[in-house]
């Protein structure tokens, strides 16, 4: 055999053939030097492959479906504890000559001791699954890492339910999980494939109960789930209860589920999706929870609601100024916007909550009148209906969604700042007054965490910007001071993300609108600093999905020929927390201020 010479690719300089490294020895005067060839491992391994081909010093034969291959003991116990544990833990097999494998296909032991021998393996489509499970069973490790990394880069939608199924009987974990998360991140196209309607009902529930399920909306979640029913429904149906306890009906629309039963040909399924149904509509809550929240994966769009825009015409008129009506809705996945179907009525810093997979949209003001009134809007359907009025009318106050109720808080209520709470109940469809605040305040940040409701900020009849921070208990009707912000400030943008409530631009003490931001820890009880975004923005609308904080239009400060006004803004940037930074998104359509802002 010629001596082995390094490869000289893309006239990259030939990689060296030895090192020779100097070895420290105080007991010694001389230097003392090791000398490791790097390419002799190697050259052994093909000597020994060589001896193995032409049957030189061969001392075992491996039998697999008749055909008889010949090795060596030593080579096959130093590389494959499975053959150690055969020839010297004294087994009748460290005895004979011969030793057959039963379990293992001839072809696929072949290349095993192939790669024994040289440490290569063809892997293809075709063997890949019953070399991981031989590779597997004589504890070749190496081999079945070589098959896992090759079928992480098959995944595909076509074929991760196969995947999965076999990693998971196979105990490759890694493999499993890569394979698991996929079905997670591609669920709509997968649930299509005819792979899907053969996983068992437990794994089934695995990936239909998950809180990462990458859905456009609850309604693939359900069809998925009708449709595997539906595949066998002699032996299916009577899990229906069990799988659709993973589905989160409450966020489908009634005509779902009509249509679901009307297109249903199996007769007690027709009758236990009737069933679901009426549980559904009159709110019992036996098979149907009575509320639920979108799954945290789930598409997320940002809606942002209502609010004002102020332009200025030239630089010697006043600003042009308009109310809006119209509902933004920004996809997060795809940054694009769109237009949802418009409220009945324009708002100025309305109330704006999400509960039950619905958006309620109150109070606010239009033409200098403050208003009590209040609509509902459905993302399934695109539709806004009237809910009954608030108690007192009320502008620039805290709406939250808390248990199941919504909580409105405070306010500008006319001529004077409002101290009252009331509580909306979807059940009954009614508003009640629940208690008052301990002074009277305006313009504050407004959230619900964790069984309590933060107000942050704000005006009172003493200060036009405060920096307070408390929390509310609506069960014991308890208020608590907490750490207060760093900045007094109103007219902000507020939201929580990963247990943090962050506070975004407003203005101070001297009116000047603000690019800060900080952040507060319910678990910690302290504020710090957060980046200051690109822009100073007052009254902007912000929302946090997928581990990001939006922050959308607001206003700002022009000065031009001694004429000051507040002239609206489109820009949008996202805050990630994870680079701790701010990234420019797609603007809004149009500049936009003092609107409401949630995530569906």
């Amino acid at each position: 055999m010629s001596p082995l010479k390094p490869k000289s690719e893309n006239n990259a300089p030939p990689q060296p053939v030895f090192t020779l490294t100097t070895l420290t020895n105080e007991a010694k005067s001389t230097v003392d030097k090791l000398y490791r060839n790097l390419h002799y491992p190697l050259k052994v391994l093909q000597h020994f492959n060589s001896l193995r081909l032409n049957n030189k010093f061969c001392d075992v034969e491996i039998v697999a479906g008749g055909k008889v291959m010949k090795a060596h003991r030593a080579i096959l116990s130093a590389s494959c504890p499975y053959f150690q544990a055969m020839f010297s833990n004294g087994l009748i097999e460290e005895q004979k000559d011969t030793i057959e494998l039963h379990t293992i296909q001839p072809e696929i032991l072949s290349s095993l001791l192939d790669f024994i021998y040289t440490g290569e393996i063809e892997i293809t489509q075709e063997n890949v699954q019953e070399i991981i499970i031989a590779a597997d069973m004589l504890e070749l490790n190496e081999v079945v890492l070589g098959c896992t990394e090759f079928l992480k880069q098959e995944l595909h939608t076509t074929n991760a339910v196969g995947i999965y199924r076999f990693a998971e009987g196979h105990n490759c974990t890694g493999l499993a999980k890569l394979a698991f998360n996929f079905i997670l991140s591609n669920f709509p196209r997968i649930c299509m494939e005819e792979e899907f309607y053969d996983l068992p009902k437990e794994q089934l529930c695995d990936f239909l109960a998950s809180e990462m399920l990458q859905v456009d909306s609850e309604f693939q979640v359900f069809q998925a789930a009708i449709r595997w029913i539906k595949h066998d429904p002699t032996l299916r149906k009577r899990y229906v209860f069990e799988i659709l306890t993973h589905v989160r009906i409450p966020l489908l629309s009634r005509c779902v589920l009509e249509r679901a039963i009307t297109e249903c040909s199996d007769a007690s399924l027709k009758v236990a999706l009737r069933s679901v149904k009426k549980d559904f509509v009159l709110k019992k809550g036996s098979l149907v929870p009575l509320y639920s929240n979108p799954r945290l994966c789930a598409k997320k769009d940002i809606f942002v609601i209502g609010g004002s825009k102020r332009e200025l015409v030239c630089t010697w008129t006043k600003s042009y100024e308009c109310t809006f009506e119209s509902v933004e809705r920004y996809d997060t996945f795809r940054g694009e916007w769109s237009k949802a179907s418009p409220m009945g009525i324009g708002r100025i810093l309305p109330g704006v909550a999400a509960l039950n997979g619905r958006i309620y949209v109150v109070g606010g003001e239009q033409d200098s009148h403050i208003m009590a009134n209040g609509e509902v809007y459905s993302p399934c359907d695109d539709t806004w209906e009237i809910m009954p009025c608030m108690i007192v009318p009320r502008c620039e106050f805290g709406l939250c969604a808390l248990d199941g109720v919504l909580y409105a808080v405070g306010g500008w209520v006319g001529d004077d700042i409002g101290g009252s709470i009331e509580r909306y109940d979807p059940v009954i469809n009614e508003w009640e007054l629940y208690g008052h605040m301990p002074s009277p305040k305006f313009s504050m940040g407004v959230v619900s965490y964790e069984g309590l409701i933060y107000l942050v900020g704000g005006c009172t009849h003493d200060s036009r910007h405060i920096q307070d921070l408390v929390s509310f208990n609506p069960v014991l009707g308890e208020w608590t001071a907490l750490a207060s912000m760093l900045t007094p400030r109103s007219q902000m943008g507020v939201a929580v993300l990963d247990g943090y409530l962050y506070v975004v631009g407003g203005t101070n003490k001297r009116n000047e609108v603000l690019q800060s931001v900080e952040r507060y820890s319910f678990e910690h009880n302290v504020w710090s600093e957060v980046p200051p975004m690109t822009v100073a923005r007052g009254s902007p609308a912000v929302a946090a999905a997928n581990g990001f904080l939006y922050v959308i239009g607001g206003d700002q400060t022009h000065e031009i020929n001694f004429y000051r006004a507040q002239v609206t803004i489109a820009s949008v940037e996202r805050f990630d927390p994870i680079s701790n930074a701010w990234y420019d998104c797609p603007p809004l359509p149009e500049s936009r201020s003092e609107a409401g802002a949630l995530v569906m």
